[in-house]
Parts: structure tokens; sequence; C-alpha cells
């Protein structure tokens, strides 16, 4: 089957982290018959139908494509369009929200009651899904369920498989601050959050022997953060596979970004996730929490030493999670004929 995947190329590496995950959930032989469309590309031109043409089958992996007035996104329109003329399946794997939450964590809902704008965007998805939605966090699942849709199941985000547990603990000799400004979505001033990286960088310091560097995903944050931090200190690329190579330097990270926290997941290495939007749900199914913009730095600090302290617990606890979801994945996949 020739799948049509559906993601950025180049502008945000965790989606990359993402479509790396759900490849290693694939046998070798389909790589062939994966045509990657830059969902940025597509209101603005017709050559991504060339790709989709030859597809099978359309697949949304890994992205939050519900927020608040999701039903106007130009792509996911023009892609519902396209669908429906050609009867061509669409399927939601682990797709997400992304939606605001306060300092405290609460997390703010679209009125799928009172808007039914949002009903209607997801009955369109319904008429041409492939098969039940996958989600990747509760807040997707919550908001779905109340629009009325119960074809819905919940399953980790694929990034968990992006990479691989090694033994070589001893070369993990870095704290990471993971950082990214991509708040489109959030009232929080990036300075605000900017602070609190810099109160746990400067308290993991003092509590540490280990190196700090600071870590971007894209290219815009990197441009904002070396205003602030020296370009001595913070690893980019706009080669995401080069991030691979970052993290195996990794001994443990504060973060901002949940695909930096499950990249680091996936190689048994633990991190501490700061909240910004309901997307921080993701690594729930981790067994983790997540931290709020409300938490104390002192209190933030304590929840760093006290990871660093049981990264060997972690470690074996991914170890078996990761297992235990690759059989999930493999009984779901293989049920759809992908594998």
């Amino acid at each position: 089957m020739k799948l049509a995947i559906i993601t950025t190329l180049g502008s945000n590496s965790g989606d990359n982290f993402i479509y790396e995950g759900f490849k290693n959930l694939l046998p070798a032989k389909s790589f062939d018959s994966i045509f990657l469309i830059d969902k940025v590309d597509i209101p603005k031109s017709n050559l991504y139908k060339e790709f989709i043409d030859e597809s099978n089958l359309i697949v949304i992996c890994g992205s939050p494509i519900f927020y608040d007035k999701c039903y106007r996104m130009k792509w996911q329109n023009n892609l519902l369009e396209y669908s429906k003329k050609t009867n061509k399946k669409i399927l939601l794997l682990a797709v997400g929200s992304n939606f605001k939450t306060s300092i405290d964590g609460l997390v703010f809902f679209p009125d799928v009651i009172q808007d039914e704008n949002y009903k209607k965007f997801i009955s369109r998805y319904n008429e041409i899904s492939f098969s039940d939605f996958t989600v990747r966090d509760r807040y997707c699942l919550e908001f779905l369920t109340k629009a009325g849709f119960s074809n819905v199941k919940q399953i980790i985000c694929p990034s968990i498989f992006a990479g691989n547990i090694d033994e070589n603990k001893e070369e993990r000799d870095l704290i990471f601050i993971i950082w990214g400004g991509t708040y489109w979505n959030s009232d929080i001033p990036s300075q605000k959050v900017l602070e609190i990286c810099k109160g746990v960088e400067k308290s993991l310091s003092s509590s540490t022997n280990k190196k700090i560097i600071w870590v971007c995903h894209d290219f815009e944050s990197y441009k904002e953060l070396i205003k602030h931090i020296s370009k001595n200190n913070i690893l980019f690329s706009n080669n995401y596979t080069d991030f691979f190579k970052y993290y195996t330097r990794c001994f443990f990270a504060f973060s901002v970004k949940v695909h930096g926290t499950m990249l680091l997941a996936s190689m048994g290495v633990p991190s501490l996730l700061l909240q910004l939007d309901s997307r921080a749900g993701i690594i729930e199914q981790l067994n983790e929490n997540y931290a709020t913009l409300s938490t104390p730095i002192e209190q933030l600090t304590d929840m760093c030493l006290e990871k660093i302290r049981e990264t060997d617990i972690y470690r074996e606890k991914i170890i078996a999670l990761k297992s235990k979801y690759r059989q999930e994945y493999d009984l779901m996949l293989s049920r759809l004929g992908l594998i």
C-alpha cells in the first residue's frame, strides 16, 4: 500500500521525530511506498496532488489537528475537499489537540455546543475516515467525545519509537534545556518561559556537575534565542537527523518541547516537560507528569533532581512501555492492513 504522509518538512524537527517513529513501526519494504507531503504547501499549490494521487491512503500522523477555530485551517479544508472529491480515505493516526492552558495547567476546551462548526468539521473527517480515529492525548479524546464522536481510541504518539535505548550511559554527559518559541496558540509571553528556563539552568548549574547546553528544534526559535544565550551554548541544525546525534549526549533535560521530551524518552532518557498547552498531555502515557508555568523555580529544580536520581528506574520503565506499545501498534497496523 502506498501512503501519503501529511507532515511538515524542515520547519519543525519535532514533526520529523514523529515520522521517524512511525517509519520504525513499518517493515523496511514499505519505505519506497511513502510520500511525504508538506502540509504548508497544500493550500499554496496543486503539486502535492500528484503524490497523493499515486497513494492508496492519506495518513495524518501525530499532528495536533484540533484546536481553537481549527475548522478554518486552509490545509485541512483543502485536504478534506480533495479526499471527498476523489473518494480517497484519510487515516487519523495518533492525532492530537493544541488547546490553550492556564499557568496552573487548566485546559481550555473549545465550546463544541455553542459553535457547531466543530462538529461539522469533525464529521467531514468522519465521513472519509479509513478507520476509527486514534488520538495521542486525553484532551483530544475528551474534545471528540464532547462533540458526540465515540469511534475514538487513544494511543501513544509514534515518536516514542523514534530513537533506540543504548548501553552507552557513560557518554551521556550533558544536561539540555530544550527550547522553542513556537507558541502560536498561546497567550503566554515567550520571555516569561525563557526566564523560567534560565532560572532552572542556574539552579541545575549549582546542583550538578554536568555541562548545560540549550537546544533549538527550529530556526525561528534559534534566531530569537541567540539574542539572550551565547551561540556557543546552543545546539541547532536545519537537518533533523543531527538531533539524533545530539541527543546521544543528553543525560537529562528540562524541556518546553514535547517532542524533545518524547525523543529522549525513546532513548530511555528522562526529562521534565514544562506545559505550554494541551500537547503536554502526550507524556501522560509514559506515566509521567509535567510541570506548569506556576511551579516555583525551587520546586522545578527539585523535580529535575529527583528525575536525575531515578534515571535507571526511568530507563527500565521505558523499556517495558516501548515493548507494550509496540505490540499495540503492531496489532492495530495489522488490522488496518499496513503491515
